[in-house]
């Protein structure tokens, strides 16, 4: 052996382990980028950071009473109920106020579901007060889930992996590591890097590719219920496999936690996803159907195919809804010759935007049609509804809104949308 080729092996050597060395430490700048990136998976998805804050659920905020003092709002989840899930409530002999019927749920709690074993978080408690039904979620809601533009929204909404793919990954190449991901199982989109202000990596020594950070973003909680740890574990997977086959890494949180803040999420929705519902019956015989058309297309409310009306506001959200006493249709051209009893207003609470304001239109819209049907407002047990009642309501209404809101949900935005449909 020559001194030259002695020199060259030598050479080669340092080269290889100096390849080593710089690929265990990029690998480490990796891992300390991702961690920065992704959400610390291990806290309570229904307590904010500092648990010393003072919440609805657990306390009194700003005057109003927390879901654990009597609340008339309960929510008429049953185990299996899914949020998209629609059961219409039935008036039964209204008219004749001989009804002795008990309303669901208003005595005691309510069974809720529990889609996940990962998290068992306790429901609201309820109390024995006479109110309208609050019915699960009407069934013509806008379910246009808008685009939104990183990790906004409730803990365990979304599960990120964060990707560090070669910066000449095309289009093409994203859809198709998006696809082997998550497929059509749960929606998921690739976030903007710059948006969320996640370096490129520069290609160093000559003939190194420059390299880049991309986060997929995958709902995990939506009507369907919340994902499983082995439904995360799975995804995991597939990103790890799509990284490499392009070149690349991929990392993301802790998939046991992550399906235990998904649970609870689902857990708190559902017993958020409500509808109240105002009724207006006849004092006896029933209201003339030519008149009540003629007040309820006045009012700006329009027929669906299926015979319900929805009054809508510009951007097509729903606002309310009015169906028959029994939660059926009203066919207009049938309304010209029939009577109909009863009639019921139902506002569904997590997909309404202004929620307030539009149980106060639905209030008001409901004395209107009674005052020229000469009827009542009254609720599913024919009882009249007053004045006070109206603002016990208008109370827990509140303070079910200030919940949601404390974890970063307001009815009828486009987070709203994507987890209540």
């Amino acid at each position: 052996m020559t001194d030259l080729q002695g020199a060259l092996i030598v050479l080669g050597v340092l080269a290889v382990a100096a390849v080593a060395i710089y690929n265990q430490w990029q690998e480490r700048q990796f891992r300390r980028k991702s961690d920065a990136l992704l959400p610390d998976a291990r806290d309570d998805a229904l307590l904010p950071a500092d648990h010393s804050q003072e919440s609805v659920v657990a306390g009194r905020a700003e005057g109003v009473d927390a879901l654990e003092d009597p609340p008339m709002i309960e929510s008429a989840v049953q185990p299996g109920h899914r949020l998209d899930e629609r059961r219409e409530p039935s008036l039964g002999a209204i008219a004749t106020a001989a009804d002795d019927r008990t309303e669901p749920g208003f005595d005691a709690g309510v069974d809720n579901a529990r889609p996940s074993p990962d998290a068992e978080p306790s429901a609201p408690a309820a109390s024995g007060v006479s109110v309208p039904a609050v019915r699960a979620g009407t069934r013509h809601v806008d379910t246009r889930p808008e685009p939104a533009t990183g990790l906004e929204g409730p803990a365990g909404l979304w599960y990120p992996i964060v990707f560090r793919l070669p910066a000449i990954a095309d289009a093409a190449a994203l859809a198709a590591i998006r696809s082997d991901v998550s497929g059509e199982r749960r929606l998921s989109d690739w976030l903007d890097p710059d948006l969320l202000g996640v370096p490129s990596t520069d290609g160093g020594e000559a003939g190194e590719q420059a390299s880049i950070d991309r986060i997929l973003r995958i709902q995990v909680v939506d009507p369907r219920g919340p994902a499983s740890t082995s439904e995360l574990q799975a995804f995991v997977a597939n990103a790890r496999r799509a990284a490499v086959s392009v070149g690349g890494q991929a990392t993301a949180p802790d998939p046991a936690a992550s399906a235990a803040q998904a649970g609870a999420l689902y857990e708190f929705c559902s017993s958020v996803d409500v509808a109240i519902g105002l009724n207006v019956a006849a004092s006896s015989g029933g209201f003339a159907g030519t008149k009540l058309r003629g007040l309820i297309e006045a009012a700006g409310f329009r027929a669906l195919p299926d015979h319900t009306y929805v009054l809508a506001d510009d951007a097509g959200n729903t606002l309310c809804t009015l169906t028959d006493g029994n939660g059926g249709g009203l066919d207009p051209q049938a309304l010209r010759s029939q009577a109909v009893r009863a009639i019921s207003l139902l506002l569904d609470v997590p997909r309404a935007p202004g929620t307030v304001a539009q149980f106060e239109r639905m209030a008001t819209q409901a004395r209107q049609f009674a005052q020229a049907l000469s009827g009542s407002v009254i609720d599913d047990s024919g009882r009249v509804l007053d004045e006070a009642s109206i603002g016990r309501i208008r109370v827990q209404l509140a303070s079910m809104l200030k919940a949601m809101r404390a974890r970063g949900i307001e009815p009828g935005d486009a987070i709203a949308r994507r987890i209540f449909g």
